[in-house]
């Protein structure tokens, strides 16, 4: 009778010790996931800025473009150029305030 208790005592032990390193395991693969995660976030944040900065680098070259253009696209650089003052000149009247 007490031999059946350790055999159960013994394999409980076994499974328990399984459990606790699969556990370990996880650990250390959540943290690798948590890494990763951390740096593809990084790389996001680095890629978006990349993007608006080549955004803004296209807007300017359709400027040039335009300025250098027709009189027509000339008129419409002027208006562009008109709308982007007058929205600095709100930002501004917005500092002052």
């Amino acid at each position: 009778m007490i031999n059946k208790y350790e055999e159960i005592i013994s394999a409980f032990e076994i499974k328990l010790r399984k459990l606790i390193s699969e556990y370990k395991t996880l650990q250390i693969q959540n943290k690798k996931l948590q890494e990763e995660i951390s740096q593809k976030s990084e790389n996001i944040i680095i890629a978006h800025g990349e993007i608006l900065e080549l955004r803004k680098k296209n807007d300017h070259l359709a400027l040039a473009n335009q300025l250098s253009g027709s009189i027509a696209d000339k008129a419409e650089a002027k208006k562009h150029i008109d709308r982007m003052v007058r929205e600095v000149d709100k930002c501004l009247a917005l500092l002052d305030e």
